[in-house]
């Protein structure tokens, strides 16, 4: 981990910007907290990117006394593959020399003390009213399309839309799905993260719409620990487990896996889809 600051030596109320570098872990995931702190400190904005092997968190703070003040360590947080707890990190205190702006300028103290000389008035320039002007523009143009479209009134014949008598089941929808996936060229493009999360969407939903249960709503931990829920065969179950750790690895740890693997899962998927078919349809002849 790496803390930096852009200077040491800053004025009341100037942001300066602080920054903390946190190598990733290969399984791993890296939180970055909603820093909040107490007077007389203030986080003023945040943001976070990603540089190679580095994970970055930049914030700008902002000092409201003097003196010598401590920037308390940040607390991170590192989460497992399927996002759960696994330990923390603290960054060292960092220390911030505040002075006022009559210490930093001189320029400021040449009252003594005591009030400023007063300047001479500015001139005052009346600005042209364009929200009335806008607003004006707006109401003519309004007006305009009322009567344009009140000119334009017919009576047209509606037709509706014939309603099937069935919809599709899920497991043809997942087939079709996972035909569209296939002949998607996001592997031949690279694109394995969006390939994984068409894929877990797809096999998520699939259960979802099968079997009842909010598969799109748990997590895959929740899936392993709800196991007894779903009518598979641990084989199965062991499978369709194993694709959607390997999404969330490669959506949210940047793991990076090889085309064949992709591939893999992508037959194991459809394999899993036809052979639990018999768990949820009703056969016409029972």
């Amino acid at each position: 981990m790496i803390v930096e600051l852009d200077t040491t030596y800053t004025t009341i109320g100037n942001p300066i910007s602080y920054s903390v570098k946190v190598q990733s872990p290969k399984d791993k995931i890296i939180q970055f907290p909603d820093w909040i702190l107490e007077d007389p400190l203030e986080v003023r904005s945040s943001d976070f990117a990603i540089s190679s092997p580095y994970q970055i968190g930049n914030y700008k703070l902002v000092f409201w006394d003097t003196g010598r003040v401590a920037i308390p360590g940040l607390e991170i947080q590192v989460l497992n593959e399927d996002s759960t707890f696994a330990y923390k990190m603290n960054a060292d205190t960092m220390f911030m020399e505040v002075v006022s702006i009559t210490e930093k300028d001189p320029s400021f103290k040449q009252s003594g003390g005591g009030i400023m000389p007063i300047k001479d008035p500015v001139p005052v320039k009346y600005p042209v009213p364009w929200r009335t002007i806008i607003l004006s523009m707006s109401l003519v143009l309004l007006l305009a399309g009322i009567v344009w479209i009140w000119t334009k009134r017919l009576k047209k014949e509606v037709y509706f839309e014939e309603k099937p008598d069935y919809l599709d089941q899920p497991d043809a929808v997942a087939l079709r799905k996972l035909d569209l996936l296939d002949g998607s060229g996001l592997l031949a493009e690279g694109d394995i993260k969006e390939f994984y999360s068409r894929l877990s969407l797809i096999i998520r939903e699939y259960a979802e719409n099968s079997l009842y249960i909010r598969a799109l709503e748990m997590t895959t931990e929740e899936i392993r620990g709800h196991r007894i829920i779903f009518p598979y065969t641990d084989i199965q179950l062991e499978e369709y487990i194993q694709i959607l750790s390997s999404a969330d690895m490669v959506k949210y740890a940047k793991y990076r896996t090889s085309i064949e693997q992709c591939t893999k899962d992508l037959l194991q998927s459809r394999t899993l889809v036809q052979d639990t078919v018999k768990y949820w349809k009703i056969s016409p002849n029972s």
